[in-house]
Protein backbone atom coordinates (compact mmCIF):
# COMPACT_ATOMS: atom_id res chain seq x y z
CA UNK A 1 0.00 0.00 0.00
CA UNK A 2 2.82 2.49 0.92
CA UNK A 3 4.69 1.83 -2.25
CA UNK A 4 1.40 2.81 -4.48
CA UNK A 5 0.99 5.67 -2.43
CA UNK A 6 4.43 6.54 -2.74
CA UNK A 7 3.83 6.14 -7.03
CA UNK A 8 0.41 8.03 -6.76
CA UNK A 9 2.79 11.04 -4.95
CA UNK A 10 5.37 10.74 -7.38
CA UNK A 11 3.05 10.70 -10.78
CA UNK A 12 1.13 14.09 -8.94
CA UNK A 13 4.50 15.78 -8.44
CA UNK A 14 5.33 14.82 -11.81
CA UNK A 15 2.58 16.37 -13.00
CA UNK A 16 2.47 19.28 -11.12
CA UNK A 17 6.08 20.28 -12.26
CA UNK A 18 4.71 19.47 -15.87
CA UNK A 19 2.20 21.24 -15.35
CA UNK A 20 4.45 24.72 -14.16
CA UNK A 21 7.09 23.80 -16.78
CA UNK A 22 4.02 24.30 -19.48
CA UNK A 23 2.48 27.50 -18.05
CA UNK A 24 6.54 29.13 -18.02
CA UNK A 25 6.95 27.82 -21.56
CA UNK A 26 3.69 29.29 -22.92
CA UNK A 27 4.18 32.59 -20.59
CA UNK A 28 7.59 33.05 -22.14
CA UNK A 29 6.09 32.61 -25.71
CA UNK A 30 3.08 35.13 -25.21
CA UNK A 31 5.61 37.64 -24.04
CA UNK A 32 8.10 37.00 -27.01
CA UNK A 33 5.50 36.93 -29.79
CA UNK A 34 6.58 39.22 -32.43
CA UNK A 35 4.23 41.79 -33.97
CA UNK A 36 4.82 42.63 -37.78
CA UNK A 37 4.85 46.34 -37.62
CA UNK A 38 6.91 48.16 -39.66
CA UNK A 39 8.73 50.77 -37.80
CA UNK A 40 8.10 53.29 -40.75
CA UNK A 41 10.55 56.69 -41.38
CA UNK A 42 8.58 59.62 -39.19
CA UNK A 43 9.83 62.72 -40.72
CA UNK A 44 7.75 65.20 -39.29
CA UNK A 45 9.29 67.58 -37.28
CA UNK A 46 7.57 70.38 -34.91
CA UNK A 47 7.79 73.94 -35.66
CA UNK A 48 6.21 74.27 -32.09
CA UNK A 49 7.82 76.77 -29.53
CA UNK A 50 9.95 73.84 -27.22
CA UNK A 51 6.91 75.25 -24.07
CA UNK A 52 3.89 74.52 -25.91
CA UNK A 53 5.59 71.65 -27.98
CA UNK A 54 5.76 70.06 -24.40
CA UNK A 55 2.69 71.14 -23.11
CA UNK A 56 1.20 68.83 -25.46
CA UNK A 57 3.36 66.46 -25.12
CA UNK A 58 1.98 66.52 -21.18
CA UNK A 59 -1.81 66.36 -21.70
CA UNK A 60 -0.85 62.61 -23.38
CA UNK A 61 -0.49 60.78 -20.24
CA UNK A 62 3.12 59.88 -20.22
CA UNK A 63 3.31 61.58 -16.64
CA UNK A 64 0.96 59.51 -15.36
CA UNK A 65 1.99 56.20 -16.02
CA UNK A 66 5.80 56.93 -16.06
CA UNK A 67 6.23 59.98 -13.39
CA UNK A 68 9.64 61.17 -14.00
CA UNK A 69 11.87 58.53 -14.04
CA UNK A 70 9.59 55.23 -13.92
CA UNK A 71 6.92 53.65 -11.69
CA UNK A 72 4.95 50.68 -10.46
CA UNK A 73 1.83 50.22 -11.99
CA UNK A 74 0.64 47.31 -10.47
CA UNK A 75 2.05 45.06 -7.56
CA UNK A 76 0.01 42.38 -6.73
CA UNK A 77 1.11 38.90 -4.65
CA UNK A 78 0.79 36.58 -7.20
CA UNK A 79 -0.02 38.75 -9.83
CA UNK A 80 3.37 40.15 -9.92
CA UNK A 81 4.90 43.54 -10.41
CA UNK A 82 4.48 46.06 -13.63
CA UNK A 83 6.64 49.17 -13.93
CA UNK A 84 6.65 51.17 -16.53
CA UNK A 85 10.14 51.84 -17.13
CA UNK A 86 12.10 55.28 -16.87
CA UNK A 87 11.81 57.35 -19.93
CA UNK A 88 14.49 59.40 -20.01
CA UNK A 89 16.82 56.47 -20.35
CA UNK A 90 14.15 54.27 -22.58
CA UNK A 91 13.80 56.93 -25.70
CA UNK A 92 17.56 57.37 -26.50
CA UNK A 93 17.41 53.83 -26.95
CA UNK A 94 14.59 53.90 -29.66
CA UNK A 95 14.96 56.24 -33.10
CA UNK A 96 12.00 58.15 -33.92
CA UNK A 97 10.51 55.90 -35.90
CA UNK A 98 11.00 53.12 -33.37
CA UNK A 99 9.65 56.04 -30.99
CA UNK A 100 6.20 56.10 -32.98
CA UNK A 101 5.57 52.26 -33.17
CA UNK A 102 5.86 52.02 -29.65
CA UNK A 103 3.15 54.81 -29.05
CA UNK A 104 1.38 54.06 -31.52
CA UNK A 105 0.94 50.18 -31.92
CA UNK A 106 2.54 49.41 -28.19
CA UNK A 107 5.29 47.18 -29.94
CA UNK A 108 9.21 47.52 -28.71
CA UNK A 109 11.87 47.67 -30.05
CA UNK A 110 12.43 44.17 -30.35
CA UNK A 111 8.81 43.58 -31.99
CA UNK A 112 7.22 42.30 -28.18
CA UNK A 113 4.55 44.35 -26.85
CA UNK A 114 4.29 46.61 -24.17
CA UNK A 115 1.76 45.63 -21.61
CA UNK A 116 -0.50 48.43 -20.54
CA UNK A 117 0.69 50.65 -23.12
CA UNK A 118 -2.58 52.16 -24.18
CA UNK A 119 -1.74 52.50 -27.92
CA UNK A 120 -5.13 51.91 -29.17
CA UNK A 121 -5.44 55.66 -28.11
CA UNK A 122 -2.41 56.57 -29.10
CA UNK A 123 -2.79 55.59 -32.57
CA UNK A 124 -4.90 58.29 -32.36
CA UNK A 125 -2.38 61.20 -32.17
CA UNK A 126 -1.89 63.71 -35.43
CA UNK A 127 1.36 63.48 -36.64
CA UNK A 128 1.98 67.25 -35.18
CA UNK A 129 1.47 66.01 -31.68
CA UNK A 130 3.27 63.26 -31.92
CA UNK A 131 6.44 65.47 -33.22
CA UNK A 132 5.73 67.35 -30.45
CA UNK A 133 5.86 64.44 -27.77
CA UNK A 134 8.93 63.13 -29.59
CA UNK A 135 10.81 66.67 -29.03
CA UNK A 136 9.69 66.27 -25.94
CA UNK A 137 10.82 63.19 -24.41
CA UNK A 138 14.00 63.72 -26.31
CA UNK A 139 14.65 67.06 -24.60
CA UNK A 140 14.35 65.18 -20.89
CA UNK A 141 17.19 64.91 -18.83
CA UNK A 142 18.94 61.59 -17.97
CA UNK A 143 17.13 60.34 -14.32
CA UNK A 144 18.22 57.71 -12.72
CA UNK A 145 15.56 54.82 -12.05
CA UNK A 146 12.87 55.66 -9.65
CA UNK A 147 12.32 51.85 -9.29
CA UNK A 148 14.47 49.49 -8.87
CA UNK A 149 14.22 46.34 -11.36
CA UNK A 150 11.53 45.92 -13.96
CA UNK A 151 8.39 44.20 -14.28
CA UNK A 152 8.31 40.56 -13.21
CA UNK A 153 5.08 37.90 -13.08
CA UNK A 154 4.33 35.90 -10.19
CA UNK A 155 2.33 32.70 -10.78
CA UNK A 156 -1.05 33.85 -11.85
CA UNK A 157 0.26 36.15 -13.91
CA UNK A 158 2.06 33.45 -15.67
CA UNK A 159 -1.00 31.60 -15.66
CA UNK A 160 -2.99 34.65 -17.20
CA UNK A 161 -0.34 35.23 -19.95
CA UNK A 162 -0.58 31.15 -21.16
CA UNK A 163 -3.85 31.83 -21.18
CA UNK A 164 -3.57 34.84 -22.94
CA UNK A 165 -5.27 36.56 -20.52
CA UNK A 166 -3.24 39.70 -20.24
CA UNK A 167 -4.54 42.49 -22.42
CA UNK A 168 -1.75 43.82 -24.83
CA UNK A 169 -2.78 46.68 -27.05
CA UNK A 170 -0.27 45.68 -29.82
CA UNK A 171 -3.37 43.33 -30.81
CA UNK A 172 -5.85 46.36 -31.21
CA UNK A 173 -4.20 48.28 -33.51
CA UNK A 174 -4.56 47.51 -37.28
CA UNK A 175 -0.77 47.53 -38.74
CA UNK A 176 -1.24 50.57 -41.10
CA UNK A 177 -2.50 53.06 -39.80
CA UNK A 178 -3.27 56.71 -41.22
CA UNK A 179 -3.26 59.42 -38.01
CA UNK A 180 -4.39 63.12 -38.95
CA UNK A 181 -1.83 65.32 -40.05
CA UNK A 182 -2.61 68.41 -37.39
CA UNK A 183 -4.56 68.47 -34.02
CA UNK A 184 -8.02 70.35 -34.63
CA UNK A 185 -8.67 73.30 -33.33
CA UNK A 186 -11.56 71.97 -31.36
CA UNK A 187 -10.11 68.92 -29.04
CA UNK A 188 -12.92 67.98 -27.36
CA UNK A 189 -13.29 64.19 -29.33
CA UNK A 190 -9.54 64.13 -30.08
CA UNK A 191 -8.98 64.53 -26.38
CA UNK A 192 -11.43 61.45 -25.29
CA UNK A 193 -9.78 59.53 -28.42
CA UNK A 194 -6.12 60.14 -27.50
CA UNK A 195 -6.88 60.54 -23.12
CA UNK A 196 -9.99 59.35 -22.10
CA UNK A 197 -11.10 56.50 -23.52
CA UNK A 198 -8.46 53.94 -22.14
CA UNK A 199 -10.08 54.31 -18.91
CA UNK A 200 -13.84 55.35 -19.77
CA UNK A 201 -16.58 54.50 -21.65
CA UNK A 202 -18.97 57.53 -22.58
CA UNK A 203 -22.22 55.86 -21.32
CA UNK A 204 -21.11 52.96 -19.28
CA UNK A 205 -19.01 52.22 -16.73
CA UNK A 206 -15.65 50.23 -17.68
CA UNK A 207 -14.28 47.56 -15.64
CA UNK A 208 -10.38 47.12 -16.26
CA UNK A 209 -7.60 45.11 -14.22
CA UNK A 210 -7.49 47.60 -11.67
CA UNK A 211 -10.33 49.50 -11.25
CA UNK A 212 -13.67 50.56 -12.39
CA UNK A 213 -14.33 53.91 -14.11
CA UNK A 214 -17.26 56.26 -14.39
CA UNK A 215 -19.29 56.70 -17.20
CA UNK A 216 -18.02 60.30 -18.87
CA UNK A 217 -20.95 61.38 -20.10
CA UNK A 218 -23.14 62.14 -17.51
CA UNK A 219 -20.27 62.98 -15.03
CA UNK A 220 -19.62 66.01 -17.28
CA UNK A 221 -22.75 66.51 -17.49
CA UNK A 222 -23.50 66.25 -13.51
CA UNK A 223 -20.21 68.70 -12.94
CA UNK A 224 -20.46 72.58 -13.42
CA UNK A 225 -17.66 74.30 -15.46
CA UNK A 226 -16.10 75.34 -12.54
CA UNK A 227 -16.00 71.95 -11.17
CA UNK A 228 -14.92 69.89 -14.13
CA UNK A 229 -12.10 72.39 -14.53
CA UNK A 230 -11.06 71.27 -11.38
CA UNK A 231 -11.30 67.62 -12.03
CA UNK A 232 -8.69 67.98 -14.48
CA UNK A 233 -6.58 70.49 -13.47
CA UNK A 234 -6.10 68.30 -9.47
CA UNK A 235 -7.81 65.08 -9.78
CA UNK A 236 -10.14 65.72 -7.56
CA UNK A 237 -14.06 65.41 -7.46
CA UNK A 238 -17.10 67.39 -6.31
CA UNK A 239 -16.00 68.31 -2.51
CA UNK A 240 -12.75 67.74 -2.45
CA UNK A 241 -12.32 63.83 -2.97
CA UNK A 242 -9.66 61.86 -4.02
CA UNK A 243 -10.11 60.02 -7.14
CA UNK A 244 -7.30 57.11 -7.12
CA UNK A 245 -5.77 57.01 -10.39
CA UNK A 246 -7.84 59.96 -11.74
CA UNK A 247 -6.21 62.18 -9.46
CA UNK A 248 -2.80 60.88 -10.41
CA UNK A 249 -3.33 61.23 -13.79
CA UNK A 250 -4.77 64.66 -13.50
CA UNK A 251 -1.96 66.00 -11.45
CA UNK A 252 0.63 65.00 -13.94
CA UNK A 253 -0.92 65.21 -17.19
CA UNK A 254 -4.36 66.72 -17.85
CA UNK A 255 -3.48 70.15 -15.45
CA UNK A 256 -1.71 70.77 -18.68
CA UNK A 257 -4.71 71.31 -20.75
CA UNK A 258 -5.69 75.26 -20.88
CA UNK A 259 -8.97 76.33 -20.28
CA UNK A 260 -10.54 76.26 -23.59
CA UNK A 261 -9.52 72.70 -23.92
CA UNK A 262 -11.35 71.68 -20.81
CA UNK A 263 -14.47 73.73 -21.93
CA UNK A 264 -13.86 72.11 -25.33
CA UNK A 265 -13.65 68.52 -23.41
CA UNK A 266 -16.67 69.22 -21.34
CA UNK A 267 -18.57 70.06 -23.88
CA UNK A 268 -17.99 67.33 -26.37
CA UNK A 269 -18.89 64.39 -23.78
CA UNK A 270 -21.98 66.36 -22.66
CA UNK A 271 -23.19 67.01 -26.45
CA UNK A 272 -22.64 63.30 -27.35
CA UNK A 273 -26.16 61.58 -28.07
Amino acid sequence: MKRILKIVFAALVAICLIAIAGIYALSEMRLSRIYEVAAADFAVKTTLPAEEAERRARTLMCGGCHHDAGNILLDEPGVGRIVAPNLTRLVPMYNDAELVRLIRHGVKKDGTGAVIMPAGNFANITDDDMAALIAWLRSLKQLPDAVAGGTQWGPLGRVGLALDKIPFEADLVPAAITPAATRPADIGEYAFRTDCRHCHNLDTAKQSEAFLAPALKPLAQSYSAADFKTLLRTGKGVGGRDLGVMTQVSQWDFRHFTDIEIEQIQAYLTRQP
